[in-house]
């Protein structure tokens, strides 16, 4: 991954793009009471979309070391973040090099085998009710 030294202004999506990869450019937008780090398709796909997103608390600065922190070619999704609005879980090129990071989240961004910070999260009873133990 690519880090920008600094945030560079997006004007389509009127947000700040923190790095990008060989597939999509990483940016946050003001969301509600979140911050949405947006992970835009490059080419013509991008004006209209996004194939993935994770809200965060409305601190541009925790946003900006998450994604600074995370290597998107082996983990999955950047850590901290405490909602993914999107239906599709990204998956790194090369995840299986950090299995542990990659391990089962719920939507609140918690790992399953560690619980979760909502109560009542329904992906934690989903996990609990399957065989396997994850969702």
């Amino acid at each position: 991954m690519i880090h920008h030294p600094a945030p560079v202004l997006n004007e389509r999506w009127e947000g700040y793009e923190l790095a990008r990869d060989d597939h999509h450019a990483f940016v946050w937008i003001w969301q509600g009471f979140n911050i949405r780090l947006i992970a835009v398709p490059h080419g013509p796909d991008g004006a209209w979309g996004y194939d993935f997103a994770w809200c965060f608390p409305r601190d541009p600065q925790l946003v900006q070391q998450a994604v600074a922190d995370w290597d998107a070619d082996t983990q999955d999704e950047p850590a901290g973040w405490h909602k993914r609005p999107t239906h599709e879980i990204r998956r790194a090129p090369r995840r299986d090099d950090d299995p542990a990071y990659n391990r089962a989240r719920c939507r609140h961004g918690c790992y399953l085998d560690e619980g979760c910070r909502t109560v009542n999260c329904p992906d934690l009873e989903h996990a609990r009710s399957t065989p396997e133990g994850t969702a």
